[in-house]
């Protein structure tokens, strides 16, 4: 992956040399990040805006077609293709950013490395020099705060060190990442809940099972909710195991990713509001068209 981790190095220690802070070049990187993905989480957020407002239409073909899977596949995919849905399009953005953390982990084990482009002979001779073994995997970050090539210092915290319960305060930063991931979940979840002036009223369908009557629903809902605290969790653990600099930087991505959804959705969901009054009033037009044409032939 040094075709991902050498431009982070680069970037993250021009970042670095142009604030000073190490705790602040992180949160500038996450920010460049973002700017370089933003592209893709407009289409992302675009697809997700769609999707939100075709809600009440995709109600009405389930209910139709509630006896025909296939059927209902092909007409869903074919109100999708109408008004330009993929949805699929928000996986692209997380895929992408996976080797983005993975590489940045390794940066931040290595920053002799990638941030002060040193050779291995002369990580070596430095670590001889000091005393360290290059076999743990700490080896690299002690070395760095030995010779002073980076300040880890932090709003009083020291980035290159794991949290510990022995120093509460250093704990601050895993909380941090698992509340921000849990209301990024929970903010994404609102955006994508259908309005309730859109809802319709249930109609009172015979069904042979009861039990069957939400099986399909509840799963997804259930899923859902799952997810949303299983990943919470999942981060608390993760942050709470590697460097703070990792907290830092997920922290910081959270926050970016909470401020964008709100900002592009509120945006997105104005102008497709306004494609699909468009395309009822031409549906209208054309409905009325028909009738006229058929009122004529009668005359």
């Amino acid at each position: 992956m040094d075709i991902i981790k050498v431009p982070i190095g680069y970037l993250l220690d021009w970042i670095y040399q142009f604030v000073g802070n190490y705790g602040g070049a992180l949160i500038l990187f996450t920010l460049v990040v973002k700017l370089i993905l933003l592209p893709l989480s407009l289409k992302q957020q675009k697809s997700m805006t769609k999707m939100q407002k075709l809600q009440p239409q995709l109600a009405k073909l389930q209910e139709k077609y509630k006896n025909d899977q296939n059927l209902l596949g092909q007409e869903t995919m074919k109100l999708y293709k109408k008004y330009g849905v993929s949805p699929a399009g928000g996986c692209l953005p997380l895929i992408i950013q996976l080797p983005i953390l993975f590489a940045l982990y390794r940066v931040i084990y290595q920053p002799l490395t990638y941030m002060c482009h040193m050779g291995a002979d002369k990580v070596a001779s430095l670590a001889k020099e000091y005393g360290i073994e290059l076999t743990s995997h700490m080896a690299q970050i002690d070395l760095a705060q030995k010779i002073g090539e980076i300040n880890f210092n932090f709003l009083g915290l020291n980035l290159a060190k794991t949290p510990s319960l022995a120093a509460w305060a250093t704990l601050i930063i895993p909380v941090l990442a698992a509340v921000t991931t849990y209301l990024s979940s929970k903010i994404t979840q609102w955006m994508n809940k259908k309005p309730a002036k859109e809802e319709e009223p249930k109609k009172q369908v015979r069904i042979l099972s009861p039990e069957q009557k939400n099986t399909n629903a509840n799963s997804a809902e259930g899923m859902t909710k799952s997810m949303s605290v299983i990943m919470p969790i999942f981060t608390l653990w993760i942050t709470y195991t590697l460097p703070m600099a990792m907290g830092v930087y997920w922290v910081a991505s959270n926050v970016f990713s909470v401020g964008q959804t709100i900002l592009l959705n509120g945006y997105y969901a104005k102008k497709f509001a306004g494609e699909l009054e468009e395309v009822e009033c031409e549906r209208k037009e054309k409905q009325a068209q028909l009738h006229g044409k058929k009122k004529n032939r009668r005359n």
